[in-house]
């Protein structure tokens, strides 16, 4: 996934399909301007982050696991791809991408709005 390829108002989420929680969300607000939220799960469950809520990463992120696992490597230029690993809380890949290939198993469900998002007002 490339940021730069986002639309504004535009908004994609990675839940959980069997609880429905939301591990990853990418947005465009109306200028454009990238956000994300994100509760990331390590290969046993464990919490290892929660932005609690939708935030701008100008200078990129990178959140590793106590195991030193890449869980989401986010770079500071919009043009590079995005890698990820997204668990649940029950410790099952949902997802994972090293930014060329990407995988997809059974309990991940995406959400999506393609025009007309807004983030929500705080």
């Amino acid at each position: 996934m490339r940021l730069d390829s986002r639309r504004p108002s535009t908004s994609t989420t990675f839940a959980d399909a069997a609880s429905g929680e939301g591990i990853l969300q990418v947005a465009a607000d109306e200028n454009g301007r990238l956000l994300m939220a994100f509760r990331l799960y390590d290969a046993s469950g464990c919490l290892v982050a929660d932005s609690e809520g939708l935030a701008h990463y100008p200078d990129g992120l990178t959140i590793r696991c106590d195991k030193g696992e890449v869980l989401l490597d986010v770079p500071a230029d919009s043009s590079d791809d995005v890698r990820y690993r997204l668990y649940n809380s029950s410790g099952h890949l949902l997802t994972q991408s090293d930014g060329v290939r990407t995988m997809i198993y059974s309990l991940l469900r995406m959400e999506g709005v393609g025009r007309g998002w807004a983030p929500p007002s705080s």
